[in-house]
Order: structure tokens, then sequence, then C-alpha cells
């Protein structure tokens, strides 16, 4: 009887992160990864979702999901953003301690996926005129999570957190407003500022932290 309520309460819990996932356009694809529930069963609580909330606008995206990390970070926007939720996903453990070079099939799982929800919906509360989606989030995480491409450091003056093409040409660890500082010959930042979520110098170059909430 154990085995089965524990059985049961797991079943419960990949549905519920399933349906989470949905609300937020997650492709069929994405959310079997991660709730290990059947391509049919995530269609069937598609199809359910939309039966029970007809007013949502949430779409249900064909295709497959999102690949290429540079194409992600091609504006200094969705740079700024993805900087700042890394952050946030390696504060709250989403994301390894060490390098994962299989994360792409071994990081996606219940517990994570749950943690990786909550860390989505703190991030779009924080900022909520974010425009990164869950399939870019989670596209971030499992390329972090590898370490070949792209990694996480901090500004060696003032600890935002940037993120680093490791195929690119090694940049001075810089975030944005330090750069910026640095070449009008200030040697302060400006009073009030703050190391924070994340602006970006040129492709190839160091993605970097700085304001989301101007």
């Amino acid at each position: 009887m154990r085995v089965s309520n524990e059985r049961y309460a797991k079943d419960l819990r990949s549905i519920e992160l399933a349906r989470w996932m949905l609300a937020y356009e997650a492709r069929t694809q994405t959310v079997c990864a991660w709730t290990k529930l059947t391509s049919d069963r995530v269609r069937n609580l598609a199809r359910t979702q939309v039966y029970e909330e007809p007013t949502r606008e949430a779409q249900r995206h064909r295709g497959p999901s999102p690949s290429r990390l540079s194409a992600l970070l091609a504006t200094a926007r969705m740079r700024s953003e993805a900087a700042a939720v890394a952050g946030l996903c390696r504060v709250l453990q989403v994301l390894p301690e060490k390098p994962l070079p299989s994360a792409r099939t071994a990081l996606p799982g219940l517990t994570r996926g749950e943690q990786l929800m909550a860390a989505f919906e703190l991030f779009r509360g924080t900022v909520p005129q974010a425009r990164l989606t869950l399939e870019q989030l989670v596209l971030l995480i499992l390329t972090l999570a590898e370490g070949d491409s792209w990694g996480m450091d901090h500004c060696t003056r003032c600890h935002a957190t940037i993120l680093i093409d490791r195929l690119g040409v090694a940049p001075r660890r810089l975030c944005m407003q330090c750069t910026t500082t640095e070449e009008s010959g200030t040697h302060e930042p400006p009073v009030g500022s703050a190391p924070a979520p994340a602006e970006c110098l040129e492709p190839s170059e160091a993605c970097v932290q700085q304001r989301l909430f101007d």
C-alpha cells in the first residue's frame, strides 16, 4: 500500500508540473522530458486545460524547441534577462554545482522541474515586463549545465553575474556598467547604482548583467 501511495503521489506531482508548464506554453516534448509523462498524456492535459479555462491565451507551439543559445542572446534585452534569471537559478539550485556533460538527458526530472518553475515564476513576478519564455529558460539552463559553450562568472569589480561565451575571444570580466565607468575615467560607480541584471558586450564577448528595474 505504501508503494502504491508513493506512486500515486508522484503521478499527481507529474500532472501538476505538466499543467504548470503548459500554462506557460511549453511544448509537448519539453513537458515530457521534465515530467516523464507520455506525449499522449501531455496532449490530453493540454486539451483539458483549454476546456477548463477557455479564456486563457496560452498557445500550443508546434515544432522543435529552441536549440541555439546564441539566437536567444541576440539582443541586449534578452542577454540582460538571461543573465538575471541564470543567477537566480544558481541561487535556487536549479543549476547543478558542477558541469553535467549529459545535462539534456540527465538534468530534467520532477523535483528539478518544480524548482525550475518556481524560479521562472519568481523571475516573472520580479520582472513582469520580461520577454524570456519558459522554453528559452530551459535552453539556457541546459546549456549552462553542460558548461561547454557558455558559463557563468562575476564582474571583477562589482560582482554582478555575467554570462561567458567560452567559444569566443576571452574578454575582461567586467559588466557593462563597470566597462562604461572605466572608459569614462571614473573610478567609482555612480551613487545609488548597484550590480544587477544584465546587459552585454558585442557577440563573442561576455554577456553581462545590468539593471532590469529602471
